[in-house]
């Protein structure tokens, strides 16, 4: 069945106008507040109830049912691998009219959006930093795993922290692991790492090799995919060397995401070892490529609106922003172009700019 998910304070408590809204302290963008300093965002989405969900945390729906969209970066379900049909992972899932874009600050420190019942998408504002870096929430019966945590001092984990006592107040538990992994190893996907340190029930896993072979159980760096179950949702873990020496992917079976970090995603692609980037490119393809893919979600957004055009680098306002999202698509059409390179060269594409250093 399909059905708006929002999460809403109670309306015993709140005044409430339309079924699903909550008449607090949004902005113009439809969203709101949670006091944590972050923005928080629902979008519609599949689900396999017609009930509104309750939770402490407020927020307001900025997204628009599967399928229609209202704005620049709206989008509801995604392209995918397959044809799908009524039963396709992909109908799960949806994104927001518009991401903060650095246009209107002081905006919140970071925005949270929920995608599905078990994902959140978080950005942290361009107004605390040009990498305005975006963080992956995935939520399992057992775990909890977090991709990235930041830069530039923002308190994340107060943010995920609250989020995931919302989620466990909505869900009956009294608590759940979460597992803090990074994309790779530059400052401006590990500087919250430090948050996160010595908390209760939380693993921090280091972002070098050894640290991410030894977690997951990866013998061979280059060559294995690793499989990790947060319970009833399982992520397959792949070492993509190439932009940094311990860059991962994840893939998601459970709702078709494919989290490429720094390596894929709409903006300047930059490749520190290029012969190394080729490989993992290939092998994420071959990976991947049989399975239902729904949507590829990097780590930035540096493209606008306008085909094959970025922001100037260090921009920190995005006015005319790309959508999030990429496709499979998108994904071979990065492998070929790479592939097909004698020597490495920048290359304009309309959705992403290939940046050999």
């Amino acid at each position: 069945m399909r059905s708006v998910w929002m999460v809403v304070v109670s309306c015993a408590a709140l005044a409430c106008g339309a079924e699903g809204e909550t008449n607090t302290g949004t902005d113009s963008s439809g969203s709101s507040s949670d006091g944590t300093g972050a923005m928080v965002t629902a979008a519609a989405s599949t689900s396999s109830t017609s009930s509104t969900s309750t939770s402490s945390t407020a927020v307001s729906s900025s997204g628009q049912p599967n399928g229609s969209s209202t704005g620049p970066g709206s989008t509801g379900a995604a392209g995918s691998s397959s044809s799908g049909g009524s039963n396709s992972i992909c109908e799960v899932g949806g994104l927001p009219a518009r991401w903060q874009d650095g246009t209107r600050c002081p905006e919140e420190t970071v925005q949270v959006h929920r995608y599905s019942d078990d994902t959140f998408i978080l950005r942290q504002s361009l107004c605390t930093g040009f990498e305005a870096p975006f963080l992956y929430l995935l939520f399992g019966e057992d775990r909890v795993l977090l991709e990235d945590t930041g830069y530039n001092g923002v308190d994340v984990a107060s943010v995920v922290s609250g989020i995931i006592d919302a989620r466990l107040a909505e869900r009956g538990q009294e608590s759940i692991e979460l597992v803090v992994v990074n994309s790779h190893g530059h400052g401006d996907h590990v500087g919250g790492n430090a948050q996160f340190q010595g908390l209760p029930n939380t693993t921090v896993v280091g972002f070098d090799v050894p640290s991410i072979s030894s977690f997951f159980g990866i013998d061979n760096w280059r060559e294995e995919v690793a499989e990790y179950d947060l319970g009833g949702r399982v992520l397959d873990v792949i070492p993509i060397p190439g932009h940094q020496s311990a860059h991962v992917a994840l893939f998601d079976r459970a709702e078709g995401l494919l989290l490429t970090g720094d390596t894929l995603y709409p903006g300047r692609l930059y490749i520190q070892d290029f012969p190394t980037y080729v490989a993992s490119v290939e092998r994420m393809v071959a990976h991947v490529e049989s399975q239902e893919v729904c949507r590829v979600f990097g780590t930035h957004i540096e493209m606008t609106d306008q085909p094959g055009v970025d922001f100037d680098f260090g921009a920190d306002e995005h006015p005319g922003e790309r959508a999030l999202e990429l496709g499979l698509e998108h994904l071979v059409e990065l492998r070929d172009a790479v592939v097909a390179m004698d020597e490495p060269v920048q290359e304009v594409h309309d959705d992403f700019i290939i940046f050999p250093l």
